[in-house]
C-alpha cells in the first residue's frame, strides 16, 4: 500500500506538470503563428535567398503536448540515475552491456533535444519545440543531442530562441573569462600529429564545411596557413591544367594540378589568378654601360657588349634565364638609344629566345632610323611569346648593323663629346612580363 500511495502522488504531480506544459506550449504556438515565415532557398550559385530557418518554421507544439499526454497514459518516466549511481548500458529490450545503448523517442513523442547537457548557470528547463518537416517524419527531434556551455543561452534566431542549426548534434558556447579575455566556443575538435584533423565535414555534392557569422565566417587561427588541394583531372579541361570543365558557383575558387589558382566571376566565368613578383612573373636586365659593335656583317645578330674602345669590359648584361612556374605568354620588350660613328649605317635590335624556331633564335626585331653621326635615336622592340611551365628559356637582346661595310654602332646616349672612361649613359633594357595562359 505504501508503494501504491507513492505512485499515486507521483502521477498527480505529473498531471499538474503536464497541464502546465500544455498551457505553455499553447501560448508559444499562438506566438509562432503570428511570425511571417521566409520563403525560398539558395540555388547553389551564390545568389539564392537566405536558407529558410527551421527556427522560423512553425513548431508543432500541439504534437509535443500530445506526446506529453501519451507519456502520462503509458506511465513513462524519464530515464535517470540516482546521484552517485551509473546509467546502465544496453538497449531497452535486453539491457545487455554488449549491445549499443540506443536512446530514442517513442512514436508518440518528439522531445527536442532528446539528450542535453548544460553547464553551470544555465536554466535546466532550456529546451526547444520539435521541428515541423514536410517530409516524414513530419515532427522531428532536432537536435538529438544538445549542449549549452556554462553561463550560455540559446541564440535568438529570427523571432524565436533556439539551437542554431539542423544538425543532430549541436553545441552552444557558454561565456568564460580566461586570462582577461572573454571566450565562447560552440564546438571544439583536436587531432594529434601531422595527420591529425580537429574537425571534418563531408558531403556528397553539397558543402563540406560552412561558416557563418556577423563578423568573420572562416578563420585560420593557428599559423594562418590554408591548404587547398587541386581538382581531379576529370574536373579539368586540359589535365593537369585548368580551367575546370564545369560551370562554377559565383565567387568559387579552385586550383589545378599545376598549382594555378582560378576564381569565378558572376555569370559562370573562370579566370586564372595572375602571380606576381620579381623573378616570378617579372624579369628584367639592364645596363648603363656604353655598348658598341664594330664591323658588323649586317646579317648576324650578336650579343650587345661594352665598348672596349673606351676602356669598358665585361660580358653581355642584357641576358635573362626564365623558367616559368606556370604556362604563360611572355611579353618581352627591349629598348635602346642607338647611333653610329659612320654616316650611312642604321642599327637593328632583336629579341633572341632559345628554345625557339626563329632564324638565329631571333623572334622579333626593329630598325632604328637615322644615319647621322653620333645622333642617338630611340629604338624599341617587343614580342609576345608562349612559354611552357618548367622549361628554361635563354632570353637576350642582340643587335647588328643594317648592312656590312665597316664603322661602329653604339647604344647609350650621354654627354658629348665621348671621353675615355664614360660608364654612365642612358640605359639599354630588356624586360619580360609573364602572363598566365592555362
Amino acid at each position: 500500500m505504501g508503494g501504491s500511495r507513492r505512485t499515486g502522488v507521483r502521477q498527480t504531480d505529473e498531471v499538474e506538470r503536464l497541464t502546465e506544459q500544455v498551457q505553455a506550449l499553447t501560448a508559444r504556438l499562438e506566438t509562432l503563428e503570428s511570425v511571417q515565415r521566409p520563403a525560398g532557398n539558395g540555388n547553389g550559385n551564390g545568389h539564392g535567398n537566405s536558407p529558410q530557418s527551421r527556427r522560423e518554421v512553425l513548431k508543432l507544439a500541439g504534437a509535443a503536448a500530445a506526446g506529453a499526454a501519451g507519456s502520462l497514459l503509458l506511465n513513462a518516466m524519464p530515464a535517470a540515475a540516482t546521484n552517485g549511481q551509473a546509467v546502465l548500458l544496453g538497449n531497452a529490450t535486453t539491457n545487455d552491456a554488449g549491445t549499443t545503448t540506443d536512446i530514442f523517442p517513442t512514436t508518440a513523442t518528439s522531445p527536442a533535444p532528446l539528450f542535453q547537457a548544460t553547464g553551470q548557470g544555465v536554466t535546466t528547463t532550456t529546451t526547444v519545440p520539435p521541428t515541423a518537416s514536410t517530409s516524414a517524419p513530419t515532427i522531428q527531434s532536432i537536435p538529438l543531442i544538445g549542449a549549452i556551455g556554462a553561463g550560455g543561452t540559446l541564440p535568438t534566431v529570427g523571432s524565436v530562441t533556439d539551437y542554431p542549426g539542423f544538425a543532430p548534434i549541436q553545441g552552444v558556447g557558454g561565456v568564460a573569462t580566461v586570462a582577461g579575455a572573454v571566450v565562447s566556443e560552440g564546438v571544439n575538435g583536436w587531432g594529434r600529429g601531422s595527420r591529425g584533423i580537429g574537425v571534418t565535414g563531408e558531403s556528397d555534392v553539397g558543402y563540406g564545411v560552412v561558416g557563418a557569422s556577423g563578423g568573420i565566417d572562416l578563420a585560420a587561427y593557428g599559423h594562418g596557413r590554408l591548404l587547398q588541394l587541386p581538382l581531379l583531372n576529370s574536373a579539368l579541361t586540359s589535365p593537369p591544367a585548368g580551367p575546370p570543365n564545369y560551370a562554377p558557383n559565383d565567387f568559387e575558387q579552385v586550383r589545378d594540378a599545376n598549382g594555378v589558382l582560378y576564381i569565378s566571376l558572376p555569370a559562370g566565368q573562370w579566370i586564372p589568378v595572375q602571380p606576381g613578383g620579381v623573378n616570378q612573373s617579372l624579369f628584367g636586365a639592364a645596363t648603363n654601360k656604353l655598348l658598341a659593335l664594330k664591323n658588323s656583317d649586317g646579317a648576324t645578330f650578336v650579343d650587345m657588349m661594352p665598348d672596349t674602345a673606351f676602356g669598358l669590359s665585361g660580358g653581355p648584361d642584357l641576358v635573362m634565364s626564365i623558367t616559368p612556374l606556370f604556362d604563360c605568354y611572355a611579353f618581352i620588350s627591349g629598348n635602346a638609344s642607338l647611333y653610329t660613328d659612320t654616316a650611312g649605317f642604321n642599327q637593328d635590335i632583336g629579341i633572341y629566345i632559345n628554345p625557339s624556331s626563329g632564324p638565329q633564335g631571333i623572334v622579333a626585331w626593329a630598325e632604328s632610323g637615322g644615319t647621322s653621326v653620333d645622333s642617338p635615336n630611340a629604338a624599341y622592340v617587343q614580342v609576345l611569346w608562349p612559354m611552357t611551365r618548367g622549361t628554361t628559356y635563354d632570353v637576350r637582346l642582340r643587335w647588328k648593323a643594317n648592312h656590312a661595310g665597316g664603322g661602329t654602332i653604339r647604344s647609350g646616349a650621354g654627354p658629348f663629346p665621348l671621353s675615355a672612361g664614360l660608364t654612365s649613359v642612358s640605359p639599354t633594357r630588356l624586360t619580360a612580363l609573364l602572363i598566365v595562359n592555362p
